[in-house]
């Protein structure tokens, strides 16, 4: 009865799509238990204020994972040798089994052009431009760098496939690079960074994406939903991607379900029966932004549904429109 429920509803709600997801079988209605029912138009407290934007942090306290925290306080003590010593620095992280070069972890530096200064694994690249590099996906990662160093915090998180250096094994692997922009004694700016191989998946890079999209829909309105639709964008890592709503529950981007896209899907249930988008909604029309957890399946990959802890944030756009943007990750 549900699943006759829900195609009653589908079919009031206009055209579809090729081969909608919860028509899949297994895929949505059965494998999920979800039911879809044409949501009333939620009525919510004016947003007299866009809420306060969440900094990403940047104590290494802040994340959850050891090797997390290491790396960002490894990133943080070279950074502040650059700060007082400058390029007297760069010979130290040149120093194999030093605490700047260890195995598969380094430190490296990049000037304010995108010019590579130190990259230890690699010494005969120094002189580069990273600009126009990209990893094997065709995501430049290497322009990400300088967007993030060139953000209101001036440190952040790049995420990009890549494959270990001096390993057998070529096959490229998620890595998650770390950086802060920083000025030398002598005006000059640097990038100082380094990175982790395969790392969890931490609240701090999703609260860092949703505060990215947010600042863009700001900035650019609707305009901005391509760059967020972009898989070799900044906004597609893992298994995360950033979605939109309206405060009426109408999913007006989502690139990793577009099933989903132009649908009312307030009263959408998970399969313990959680309708977790009229909550995280109110939450963020509420309280600005925050977290929930819910049942989701993973974006290209099995269609049952996961154990997913989700950050969504209010957002005002330029012509006043208020939107809930969001991004989650999944339980390892």
């Amino acid at each position: 009865m549900a699943c006759f429920a829900a195609k009653q509803v589908i079919s009031l709600m206009g055209p579809r799509r090729s081969v909608p997801l919860w028509q899949q079988p297994r895929a949505w209605t059965a494998s999920l238990g979800l039911l879809l029912v044409l949501g009333q138009a939620m009525g919510g407290p004016t947003l007299a204020a866009q809420a306060p934007q969440a900094p990403v942090a940047s104590a290494a306290q802040a994340y959850t994972q050891k090797d997390t925290r290491d790396l960002v306080a490894l990133v943080e003590a070279a950074a502040e040798q650059v700060r007082l010593h400058g390029t007297d620095a760069f010979a130290a992280f040149r120093v194999r089994g030093s605490r700047w070069f260890q195995d598969d972890r380094y430190v490296f530096v990049l000037a304010a052009d995108g010019n590579s200064v130190v990259y230890p694994p690699d010494p005969e690249s120094e002189g580069l431009s990273f600009l126009g590099f990209q990893d094997l996906g065709g995501k430049p990662f290497g322009r990400q760098f300088l967007e993030v160093a060139n953000s209101p915090e001036a440190r952040g998180w790049v995420h990009y496939q890549w494959r270990k250096p001096n390993r057998s094994d070529r096959r490229p692997v998620w890595k998650s690079t770390y950086l802060i922009a920083v000025t030398a004694p002598s005006g000059q700016r640097y990038l100082v960074l380094s990175g982790l191989y395969e790392p969890q998946i931490e609240r701090a890079f999703i609260v860092q994406q949703v505060d990215a999209a947010a600042r863009l829909l700001q900035h650019q309105g609707r305009s901005a939903f391509a760059t967020l639709r972009d898989r070799r964008g900044p906004y597609f890592f893992h298994d995360t991607y950033v979605f939109v709503d309206t405060s009426a529950g109408v999913e007006v981007l989502n690139p990793a379900f577009a099933e989903v896209e132009g649908r009312n899907i307030l009263q959408l249930k998970d399969k313990n029966g959680k309708a977790m988008v009229r909550d995280y909604i109110n939450l963020a029309m509420q309280q600005g932004s925050g977290w929930v957890e819910y049942y989701w399946p993973r974006p290209d990959a099995s269609k049952l549904p996961e154990h997913k802890t989700t950050y969504v944030r209010r957002v005002q756009l330029p012509d006043g429109e208020v939107l809930i943007v969001g991004s989650g990750l999944y339980s390892p």
